[in-house]
């Protein structure tokens, strides 16, 4: 007798079954690889050592909107991408993980727009797992570090791997991040001049995938559209990679010029957008109570740090403001206009207060996501420039355009809903688009 996971394989037409190569093993690249493999063998190819991408590293947040918001979105600006998926997140993706065993706990939404917000037990890294399992389970193929460099299309596709042998496929779904990593695009793409910048993205957020698909005839929809946080922390030994504030509540923020900037205490993207407006740089002023009590979110390094190391470094402490005025080469009087006041937002318990010393920490603008990427129809096969889609050629997550259905109205926080459901739908069409998948 014939196993059924042989079957399967088969398919109803016989034959050994066609090959799809999934480039990267974020949330996308899985959920691609898992709906692929229902009728092809799946090669999922990922540049690092591990999977999960930086979804692993997050509390992978997902907001499933109510019928205002969407009828809020849609008169915006129509987006069928947009509306489809804000209508299936619940199913496609709630549902979906569920059955494939992550637990999901509901979270307070603190907007009155009727969105029902909900987070995996255990965060982004449950998620990933639970996704990496279906994968083993389903007969996906993983190869770990190994970067695609290049995709060609001729008789067949051939995916080429650097330091490996090409790979043959009948079928590429692309899933390897935006660029938000690379911060010399970053700046090129939005013409950032001088403006001081920090990495908070992935490092391997490079847009490798973005060259890749373009040189196969994609287009690359709206570079410039990127979000930055605006509460990044240079790492002292890593200049140009940031140590997220994690909590500004307590502290006075203040743009670079020293103007109260109350926007920076919330660790939110929007905080980029008012950093940019103010210039880019800006600054948090806390005293020393709660200095020592305060911690940075380190992405690469996935853990908490205190901020006190980083303060002493940086040389940003003092017993008086005065000095620490002088140490942030600001105007003194623009450092204590904090003094004795709460600011927004902030501990009513924990106003600045001379006789408890002074700390500050820089603030930068700091990647996040890119929101866009290369154009993709509904089934996430790439197309170009006329609309038509490229045979063969699959695209999914933040490297798919849409990959984050709310655009820049999002409550999620790490985007996972949006590259599951991308990831679903390109894994489905490629599989389809072979005669092996419904």
């Amino acid at each position: 007798m014939i196993p059924a996971t042989l079957l399967l394989l088969l398919g109803c037409t016989g034959g050994p079954p066609p090959t799809i190569v999934v480039v990267g093993g974020g949330p996308a690249g899985l959920a691609a690889a898992i709906e692929a493999a229902a009728g092809a063998k799946v090669v999922l190819v990922e540049a690092r050592g591990e999977l999960g991408g930086s979804a692993a590293m997050g509390d992978a947040v997902t907001a499933i909107p109510g019928e205002a918001t969407i009828a809020r979105l849609d008169a915006a600006g129509t987006n069928a991408a947009r509306t489809r998926f804000l209508a299936r997140l619940q199913p496609d993706v709630v549902d979906w993980l569920a059955t494939l065993g992550v637990q999901w706990r509901p979270l307070p939404n603190h907007t009155d727009d009727g969105s029902t917000v909900q987070g995996p037990a255990g965060g982004g890294a449950a998620l990933t797992g639970a996704l990496i399992t279906r994968a083993q389970q389903v007969g996906v193929e993983v190869r770990l570090n190994q970067r695609v460099l290049q995709v060609d299309r001729g008789e067949g596709i051939t995916v080429r791997v650097q330091g490996q042998p090409p790979v043959r496929a009948d079928a590429v779904v692309l899933a390897t991040g935006g660029f938000g990593g690379n911060l010399e695009r970053v700046r090129q793409k939005l013409d950032l001049g001088d403006v001081p910048l920090l990495r908070g993205a992935a490092s391997w957020a490079d847009g490798n995938g973005i060259d890749i698909a373009t040189s196969l005839g994609g287009v690359e929809v709206e570079p410039t559209q990127v979000l930055f946080y605006g509460h990044g922390v240079p790492a002292p030994e890593h200049p140009d990679r940031a140590l997220m504030l994690v909590d500004g509540s307590h502290a006075y923020t203040l743009s670079g010029d020293g103007t109260y900037l109350p926007a920076l205490q919330s660790p939110r993207g929007d905080s980029g957008e008012a950093l940019l407006a103010a210039g880019g740089t800006g600054w948090a002023v806390m005293d020393g109570i709660v200095a020592p009590q305060m911690d940075l979110w380190d992405a690469d390094g996935r853990r908490f740090r205190r901020a006190m190391p980083v303060v002493r470094k940086l040389d940003l402490m003092s017993d008086d403001l005065r000095t620490l005025a002088v140490r942030m080469n600001l105007p003194y009087e623009r450092v204590a206009a904090g003094l004795g006041a709460t600011p927004d937002h902030s501990d009513p318990a924990h106003p600045l207060l001379e006789g408890r010393g002074f700390a500050a920490l820089p603030l930068r603008l700091t990647t996040a996501k890119t929101l866009t990427g290369v154009r993709v129809d509904l089934d996430g096969r790439l197309v170009d420039a006329s609309g038509a889609p490229i045979p063969g050629l699959y695209a999914a997550g933040e490297l798919a355009g849409f990959a984050h259905p709310w655009e820049r109205e999002h409550l999620d926080s790490t985007m996972v809903s949006g590259a599951v459901l991308t990831g679903r739908a390109a894994g489905r069409g490629a599989c389809r688009d072979l005669g092996r998948c419904r």
